[in-house]
């Protein structure tokens, strides 16, 4: 399995990128596709599927449509993910932009309201509405019910835990509310004469942008709450300070910090429990070899038993708009998102399973969940929580608010800034757009 398409450090360059991209998208040219005097059609498709297996496993069903479809052919674009949205500014503001894009749905809204995205027809529309996850069709349909594109990598929020040292603090179960929650990270901690760390207890922060902000809507969700309303203004409440104040307690316990690396730390038994995505089990698989027997999973707690939640994130392949075959692009998108192999599973979602990544296509999860999941339960509650969890917000101030989030939390994290304080603060931050 390949370690994380999301979770790298990039937060500096996307948030640059982030503040600038409305305005240049907004001159976007043409689409890079090209028809030749025979009427064959060759359509771009920009993505961030450059390095193996992704490169190979992409190439794979490109090949086979171009081979089944000669008079529309698909060339592939690649660049890495760091450079995948400043790579979309430059070309489409050239009058070269792709004809079909890969893109994170975070920014999707921003994008749809800069008129780069095509409207999907109705067809495709209706197809992820009723055949994708909840999670995943909410992470590609804007709060004005734009769909953008057909939802492709797709990753819930769960927590990771590590078996022994819970059963070494003398808990043989994950926790169950916030009450167990904080009980079991303050017993798991562990420090040095020195007051170094040996175990951190609980980690809030994730090896990606914008660090604090998703293991906080995961938590977020699990009681009920959301962050943005559909226009991206502010929907926090006494539920979201709630969460703040949790994490506070947290962090001035001791029992988190900010300065311990989840993804370095919880390999080596220095982490007893983390909220992270689902593609860390195929990082973790390869880090800790047969040390891996010792890592379970869980629903993220919420504050009463019983209560659970998750943060979905997804990307998405849509069309754009400017592009001059739009409906080949879209041809092309609707097979390759809905064209079932011999196994009767997509080959879309087969290539995405193969990665670890969960299929967003519900019949795809259902039939390659089920055997991953024999031979890993781990895979359980991931799989599970694709029903239950919040998809991120993609409005157009999506991640502008997120980063104001992260530097809240980092304030209450590091400093124990108040709560009310941060909180008000945050809200009004995220009012003014």
């Amino acid at each position: 399995m390949r370690p994380a398409l999301f979770g790298r450090s990039r937060t500096a360059r996307l948030t640059l990128v982030a503040s600038t991209v409305a305005l240049a998208l907004s001159a976007c040219g043409g689409g890079g596709g090209s028809a030749s005097d025979n009427g064959k059609v060759t359509l771009t498709f920009l993505s961030h599927y450059g390095d193996e297996p992704l490169k190979s496993g992409i190439s794979k069903l490109i090949d086979e449509w171009n081979a089944a479809h000669p008079d529309i052919q698909v060339k592939q674009q690649a660049v890495s993910f760091d450079d995948l949205l400043t790579t979309l500014n430059v070309r489409q503001t050239g009058g070269q932009g792709a004809d079909i894009l890969s893109s994170y749905a975070l920014w999707g809204g921003q994008l749809a309201a800069n008129g780069v995205l095509d409207q999907p027809p109705a067809d495709v529309a209706k197809d992820i509405a009723e055949n994708y996850s909840p999670a995943a069709a909410a992470a590609v349909t804007s709060g004005t019910g734009q769909v953008f594109g057909y939802p492709t990598e797709f990753n819930t929020y769960v927590l990771f835990y590590n078996k022994k040292l819970l059963a070494d603090a003398g808990y043989d179960t994950p926790p169950s509310d916030w009450a167990q929650l904080k009980e079991i990270a303050e017993k798991t901690t562990k420090k040095d004469s020195s007051g170094n760390y040996q175990v951190e207890g609980l980690s809030l922060i994730q090896g990606g942008d914008n660090q604090t902000a998703h293991p906080f809507f995961s938590l977020l969700n699990s009681a009920g709450g959301t962050f943005l309303g559909a226009g991206g203004d502010s929907a926090l409440d006494d539920t979201a300070k709630s969460v703040m104040q949790l994490e506070a307690d947290l962090a001035k316990s001791g029992a988190t910090t900010t300065s311990i690396s989840p993804t370095k730390t919880f390999p080596s038994n220095g982490v007893a429990m983390a909220i992270q995505a689902s593609w860390w089990i195929g990082s973790l698989k390869e880090s800790m070899k047969d040390g891996y027997a010792n890592v379970g999973t869980a629903p993220v707690p919420g504050p009463n038993a019983g209560e659970k939640g998750s943060l979905a994130y997804a990307f998405f392949t849509g069309v754009n708009a400017k592009s001059k075959h739009r409906q080949q692009a879209w041809e092309f998108l609707t097979w390759l998102n809905s064209n079932k192999n011999k196994e009767g599973v997509t080959g879309m979602g087969d290539f995405l399973a193969t990665n670890g990544l969960i299929p967003p296509r519900k019949a795809d999860a259902a039939i390659l969940g089920a055997k991953l999941q024999a031979t890993d339960p781990n895979l359980k509650p991931i799989y599970e929580a694709a029903g239950y969890a919040m998809a991120e917000s993609n409005a157009a101030n999506g991640y502008k608010a997120k980063t104001s989030l992260h530097n809240a939390l980092n304030r209450i994290l590091v400093n124990q800034a108040p709560v009310d304080q941060t909180f008000n603060d945050l809200i009004a931050e995220i009012s003014r757009k």
